[in-house]
């Protein structure tokens, strides 16, 4: 296993190793889409630390798991099909392999994961060290701010490596950021570089370089009070792509038995001259480096222009999500409107509902599976207050080759429950628009979620308004499919044609929430099938069997919806295909509950 194989090796041949990987990266990201620029900004300080520690005895953690490509490939696993069906997933997950010590997904986790198992290992007396790799935008998440603060004094043998590329997706401006620029500005690593460069070179015998260096680590150590005050002993900032510099300061840290943070500057997309120039653009990319098309998020971008011309109360938040919700012509057009808060959702719904509070018209954009952190402020600052704030969720359903820490198929259930807010879920971009109208006409929270890619404009466009909450597709008095969603909508039509049934009636349920009663009670008598791209468990199929249930209705009804477990990586169309939510499923069931009594 390399893991092993390369606490043999010399500089020369670590550095060799660095150009190979480099290339794994670059070809691997090419092939299957990816995170590219964040893992080639931490190769040498993830193969210091495999050269250093003893993984998986010792724990490493990384935050987030975007940077731990690098990782995979030292403890033997192939990246060459990593995110597709089957292949290893882009993020770390101790499902996959021992070496992966805790779920990253999302951002934020990696210090109270590495204080907890540090608690567990002295608790039960054992010796390994616990590593948390945490990049600077992270170290800005308050669940990583609230481990730092929660006390001042850490664990003995943890150490929190602080990967600082001044980069978030975009570019990272929070004042932690500033703070750490400024200190890294403080040293000069020209001179050590070539110092350690010159006595590495004097030997092959790792031990002995390190034995002769007149050097000592104390020299390296510098007072941070926000870290010190903190529980950490502060030792950095040092070059995060010098192997010389990253090995001699690891190997001296495992001899300390003191919670250290050592600061590591290093460059986002190292080694890819496009991507360091870029790295926006190349933390996340898909096959052959082309961009999504996300047309959802276009739309957005577009009708936040055009209505912020006319309307000097529009503002929008978001948080480190500006290119993926689509929200970059806004920020450039209008930027004392615009508010990127980094990694803190948190905050960007709270501050959306006290500028909502002084009169402002607030738009919060995030990814389905970063409301999710939020959820409280939602539910206690928003909706508690009824305040008319507009939820742009994108990446809502099935999020494709991410896999199961970022699917987007939570958000309907975990927000049906909250009193005040409206949920709205459009079939196609045209009617987003008037969507997007209707919900800023309404004095309350209002929810809009679509899923990413391209999406198909479904034909019809019946305005939606107070007294026309769902649209009908297609005229029968068969079989009734409520669908909800662009995609759910997209495939009970195809599933309609493929049924070869000519009576099936298609509902586009564009509100989840309020539900349109008057077609429930309509359609009492009929056949229906619900069907959703999220979790049936308390989503629409739910919310329209508890309507008939509170009503005493008997009715006929079928609940499709995604099963209940967690969806690993896969193309979006493979993991619709395996929760069985495809046109082709559903024209089966049409097809049975035609033929049921």
């Amino acid at each position: 296993m390399l893991a092993e194989e390369i606490k043999q090796y010399s500089i020369e041949q670590l550095e060799e190793l660095a150009g190979h990987l480099r290339e794994q990266l670059v070809s691997a990201v090419r092939e299957n889409g990816g995170h590219l620029a964040s893992n080639l900004g931490t190769v040498e300080l993830t193969l210091a630390l495999h050269k250093v520690f003893d993984f998986p005895q010792d724990k490493l953690i990384f935050d987030v798991g975007h940077q731990s490509y690098t990782h995979k490939i030292l403890s033997g696993r192939d990246i060459s099909h990593i995110r597709r069906k089957g292949g290893p997933s882009g993020f770390a997950d101790p499902e996959e392999s021992v070496f992966d010590s805790f779920i990253s997904g999302h951002s934020g986790n990696s210090i109270a994961a590495g204080i907890g198992m540090c608690n567990a290992r002295d608790t039960f007396g054992e010796q390994y060290k616990v590593i948390s790799v945490i990049g600077d935008a992270s170290m800005g998440n308050g669940l990583a701010l609230e481990a730092v603060f929660s006390s001042e004094e850490k664990p003995k043998n943890f150490i929190v490596v602080l990967n600082d590329n001044g980069m978030a997706i975009d570019k990272n401006n929070s004042a932690l950021a500033r703070a750490l620029a400024r200190t890294s500005a403080k040293k000069n690593y020209r001179d050590f570089n070539s110092f350690m460069r010159r006595t590495f070179k004097e030997t092959n015998a790792f031990g002995r370089q390190l034995r002769k260096m007149k050097y000592s680590i104390k020299g390296w150590l510098n007072k941070n009070e926000f870290f010190e005050r903190c529980g950490f002993k502060y030792i950095g900032p040092v070059d995060g792509h010098s192997l010389p510099e990253l090995i001699y300061m690891l190997e001296n840290i495992k001899q300390l038995d003191v919670p250290i943070l050592l600061h590591a500057v290093t460059v986002k997309g190292k080694g890819f001259e496009a991507a360091e120039e870029d790295p926006a653009r190349f933390h996340g990319v898909g096959q052959n480096f082309v961009g999504s098309n996300n047309s959802f998020a276009v739309a957005l971008g577009r009708v936040l222009c055009a209505r912020a011309q006319t309307d000097p109360t529009l503002v929008a938040v978001t948080a480190a999500m500006t290119e993926g919700a689509g929200l970059a012509d806004f920020a450039s057009q209008f930027p004392n409107r615009f508010y990127d808060v980094g990694i803190c959702e948190e905050y960007a719904v709270t501050m959306a509902a006290g500028m909502a509070r002084g009169g402002l018209s607030p738009v919060v954009c995030l990814y389905s599976t970063f409301l999710q952190r939020a959820y409280d402020q939602i539910v206690h600052d928003v909706c508690l207050q009824n305040l008319p704030v507009i939820f742009c969720i994108d990446r809502a359903g099935f999020v494709g080759a991410d896999g199961k820490t970022h699917q987007g198929l939570f958000d309907l259930s975990a927000l049906r429950a909250v009193p005040n807010l409206k949920i709205f879920a459009p079939k196609d971009c045209s009617e987003f628009v008037d969507m997007f109208d209707y919900a800023r006409s309404l004095a309350c929270p209002v929810a809009i979620r679509y899923p990413n890619g391209y999406a198909a404009n479904l034909g019809s466009r019946m305005r939606i308004n107070h007294t026309m909450l769902w649209e009908t597709l297609t005229e029968g008095d068969g079989v009734i499919v409520l669908a909800s969603g662009a995609r759910a909508v997209g495939r009970a039509l195809d599933a309609r044609r493929v049924s070869g049934l000519t009576n099936v009636k298609v509902i586009n349920c564009r509100t989840v929430k309020p539900l349109d009663t008057g077609v429930l009670d309509r359609y009492a008598g009929h056949k229906i099938i619900t069907f959703e791209e999220g979790y049936a468990a308390g989503g629409f199929g739910s919310a329209v069997a508890e309507y008939y249930a509170q009503k005493g209705e008997a009715v006929q009804l079928l609940l499709l919806g995604a099963p209940d477990a967690f969806v690993a990586h896969a193309n979006a169309q493979e993991q619709a295909d395996d929760a069985l939510l495809t046109s082709r499923e559903l024209a089966a069931h049409i097809r049975a509950l035609a033929q049921s009594e």
